[in-house]
């Protein structure tokens, strides 16, 4: 008995440190964002002054809840994956009604020299483009996002991501396009560099989408920063490309590597019209909980129908907790000639915004509730 005892104790000892053995060499991480908001929008629509007051989604961030996860393989090797949804906590309903993980879904192998992923990712202009912008590239108040039209995910893509040498980072993406014969219709490519030195950070990022031809490409070039000065940040973003989000000139980059509707064109511009956007914005920090900012952003249409447009903004956020917080947007966006922006948020559902007349101005108010877990 005892000899049975002794073995059963050494086995289950063994069992335990195997799989804390186990547990310590993988990962598996559940997480997301809740954020809802009550909003206001006035604007003139369809030739007469209108109001619009909703219980909106994903003002600052949009809703999502995603896996992430990773397996050390040894010497420095890890398996990673990552696979996101995006959802509106409104209805329940997902964001993209053509997939289900339409944020991310992507496989990597990281290792001592960088990573290399696989899949359905974000892009670089969209992953740092809330570094650039005291608003967080979103909100109402975001005319740097409202103006700028980059493109968020790409499908296909293979990218490399490198360590960070001297606080200083590179990606490099190819999306496949598909086309029997040709690497380069339907394909997109991207490069991006961000750094941070000291209380400075820089970023700068390009991304060239060809259409199924490769006759014509579509590009964006983003680029700017921000530097702390010990009570805030104060931001500048630029970004430029001949495609526009207000469908104001003809210009639109649809749907490169199925953004959205797989059966949409996937790229489309008229060559020369380029439209550039900047965007000059700061915010103060009372405490670590309370702090206030606001901005200008401008876009320049670069085309004889000269539509500008230009809006300023200010925000409050305060932090009840290390994942909850409390936000207020006041702002006021400019439409020139025949412009047509509109304020859109993080990813406002169709429905709980305003698309103001040709050349209208719109005023927007938000108060929301934004939980991270």
């Amino acid at each position: 008995m005892k000899r049975k005892k002794l073995a059963l104790l050494m086995t289950s000892t063994i069992a335990m440190l195997a799989a804390g053995e186990v547990h310590a060499q993988s990962s598996l991480t559940l997480y997301g964002v809740m954020d809802v908001f009550a909003g206001y929008q006035s604007a003139n629509v369809g030739g007469k002054s209108t109001s619009l007051y909703v219980l909106g989604n994903n003002g600052e961030l949009t809703s999502r809840w995603g896996l992430r996860g990773s397996e050390d393989m040894g010497g420095g090797y890890r398996t990673t994956f990552d696979l996101e949804n995006g959802f509106d906590p409104g209805t329940g309903k997902q964001q993209n009604p053509y997939r289900f993980f339409d944020r991310q879904a992507w496989v990597g192998v990281a290792a001592p020299y960088g990573e290399f992923r696989f899949g359905r990712q974000n892009s670089p202009m969209f992953a740092w483009s809330g570094n650039l912008d005291a608003f967080g590239a979103a909100t109402y108040g975001s005319g740097f996002n409202n103006f700028a039209n980059w493109q968020a995910r790409v499908d296909n893509d293979i990218s490399y991501i490198s360590p960070r040498l001297f606080g200083t980072q590179l990606e490099a993406h190819y999306s496949v396009g598909g086309q029997p014969g040709s690497l380069a219709g339907n394909a997109v490519y991207q490069i991006g560099v961000q750094s941070t030195q000291g209380p400075v950070y820089l970023a700068a990022a390009y991304l060239n989408a060809a259409n199924a031809t490769n006759s014509f490409r579509v590009q964006e070039i983003m680029a700017g920063g921000n530097v702390d000065y010990g009570w805030g940040r104060i931001y500048l973003g630029w970004f430029r490309a001949n495609d526009v989000i207000s469908a104001t000139t003809g210009n639109a980059l649809a749907n490169p590597a199925g953004k959205y509707d797989p059966a949409t064109g996937p790229v489309g511009n008229t060559p020369g019209d380029y439209h550039t956007t900047w965007s000059l914005s700061a915010d103060y920090r009372f405490s670590p909980f309370l702090s206030v900012g606001a901005g200008y952003a401008y876009i320049k249409d670069s085309s004889s129908l000269g539509n500008d447009a230009s809006q300023m903004s200010a925000i409050v956020n305060y932090d009840l907790s290390k994942t909850t917080r409390l936000y207020g947007v006041v702002s006021r966006l400019n439409n020139d000639k025949g412009a047509q922006y509109k304020m859109a948020g993080a990813s406002i559902t169709t429905g709980t915004f305003l698309t103001p007349d040709r050349g209208q101005n719109e005023t927007g108010v938000q108060i929301g509730l934004r939980h991270l877990f």
